[in-house]
Formats: C-alpha cells, sequence, structure tokens
C-alpha cells in the first residue's frame, strides 16, 4: 500500500532522472541527519499542501526540470496537497543565472504566487530584492551543500533523496 501513496511522485522521479544531465553522486548525510539540517531552513521554504507527509524539494525557477516538477505537483494538486505537504527550496543552478529571480520569489510577500507565474506560466516578472532575500538564500545554498543536492529538483522524503 505505501507504493501506491508515492506512486505519482516515484514515477515522476523515474522520468525525471532519465532527463538528468547532472552526474549522479551519493547524499552526504544519512537520512536522520538530513531531516535534522532540513529542519534549519524549513521556515524559509515555499509551502504548498496540507497532508501528513512531508516532500522537500531543492529547486531552480529557470530549470525546465524543476518546472516539470511543479507542474507536475500542481496537475495532481488535488491528491497531492491532501497527502502531502510540499516544501519548495530555492536553490540556484549556476549555469542558470537564476539569482535575481530567486531573491525576487523570496523578497515578494506573495511567494506561492510570483513562484507559479515565473515557473508553471513563464511570465515575465519585474525583478525586485528587499535585501533579506540574500540571507535566505545563504542559509538555504549552506543546507543543500551539506546535505549534498546537486541537480534540481532535489527531492528529499523522509530525509532520503529520490
Amino acid at each position: 500500500m505505501k507504493f501506491f501513496t508515492y506512486a505519482p511522485l516515484l514515477f515522476f522521479m523515474l522520468v525525471s532522472s532519465v532527463y538528468s544531465v547532472e552526474t549522479h553522486l551519493k547524499q552526504l548525510l544519512s537520512p536522520e541527519e538530513t531531516l535534522k539540517v532540513i529542519e534549519t531552513i524549513k521556515e524559509r521554504a515555499i509551502v504548498f499542501g496540507e497532508g501528513d507527509k512531508e516532500i522537500h524539494t531543492f529547486i531552480d525557477p529557470y530549470c525546465s526540470m524543476s518546472q516539470r516538477y511543479l507542474n507536475f505537483v500542481f496537475k495532481k494538486k488535488s491528491v497531492m496537497f491532501k497527502k502531502y505537504k510540499i516544501y519548495l527550496y530555492l536553490y540556484e543552478l549556476p549555469r542558470k543565472k537564476s539569482k535575481e529571480m530567486i531573491k525576487t520569489i523570496i523578497s515578494s510577500e506573495y511567494k506561492e504566487i510570483v513562484l507559479k507565474q515565473v515557473m508553471i506560466n513563464n511570465e515575465k516578472i519585474e525583478l525586485d530584492d528587499d535585501g533579506d532575500a540574500e540571507e535566505i538564500m545563504e542559509e538555504i545554498s549552506e543546507a543543500a551543500e551539506k546535505i549534498g543536492v546537486y541537480k534540481r529538483p532535489y527531492i528529499l522524503i523522509n530525509g532520503k533523496a529520490k
């Protein structure tokens, strides 16, 4: 029964791994240690859903695979948001040069809306930064490096990379 709980997400992860151009690296921390690190940045996440199970995902707004992931989540939102609480952490892929967009999303009063505008609707929005974004980005970056985040989306379920 546990398989069917995660089946839609597992399917997406299988498809995304086929398209991943990143080299496969090992998760640096144990699941327990990973969850401890995640706790330090949890309040910095953009959160969707009300479910009991937590999914933590590092994404880049300009990464096509991150965009596919978010599209998938929103297409299945009636199921996904009931079962899961999805924590999204904006973490730049250097080749995507998304730092200013990440700052804009983090600085927004309506992070969830701006994230969807950029990643799902492909809307062009005016870049803006209120100053706190750099600190938040640094906290997420430090946590990601400790965990060993090497691709986007980088999906964690129960502290394990999927």
